[in-house]
């Protein structure tokens, strides 16, 4: 799971607690990747049980929920240490809802699924002119950069992907 593994390395960078860690790995990422806050807790549980984090302070918060502040182990630093010097990721398969509409849809869906991957081109092409982000700190060059291109990238691609199936849609309506 990468959610994991780089919210490893964001502890490993400084000590932190979930909702301070989501916003650093937005910070990071960019608007690209939509961390849903929730995702973080549970990444945090399970890089604990597996004994690459600990959590080494309770403060702040309410009492019900205090904010749990958290460290990277020996372990930890060991396992992210690998993750990113591994060779064999291969790369993920292509999961879309959308993808799966498409591939299932009857005549009668068609003009839905147009208006959708219309939607979906507006909102790509929004997000496209937000790449490559406003530079606020000098530290922040390099891998900003190649993850501002790399997004860059996956959109234009994704952005003619989109155009390309809501054209073979409307074709087929004719």
């Amino acid at each position: 799971m990468p959610l994991k593994h780089a919210i490893l390395a964001l502890v490993d960078e400084r000590r932190g607690y979930g909702y301070e860690l989501v916003q650093r790995f937005q910070e990071r990422i960019g608007p690209g990747w939509r961390l849903n806050p929730s995702a973080v807790y549970p990444a945090l549980d399970q890089l604990e049980r597996d004994g690459l984090v600990t959590s080494v302070a309770r403060y702040g918060g309410t009492r019900r929920s205090p904010r749990v502040l958290y460290a990277p182990t020996t372990t930890g630093e060991v396992a992210l240490e690998a993750w990113l010097r591994a060779t064999d990721a291969a790369p993920e398969p292509v999961r879309s809802d959308l993808h799966l509409r498409i591939a299932f849809a009857r005549p009668q869906h068609h003009a839905a699924l147009v208006a959708q991957l219309a939607a979906h081109e507006r909102d790509r092409s929004a997000l496209l002119e937000r790449y490559p982000r406003e530079s606020d700190t000098p530290s922040a060059t390099a891998g900003r950069a190649l993850v501002d291109s790399a997004v860059a990238v996956h959109l234009r691609a994704e952005l003619a992907w989109l155009a390309l199936a809501r054209a073979t849609l409307e074709e087929r309506d004719r």
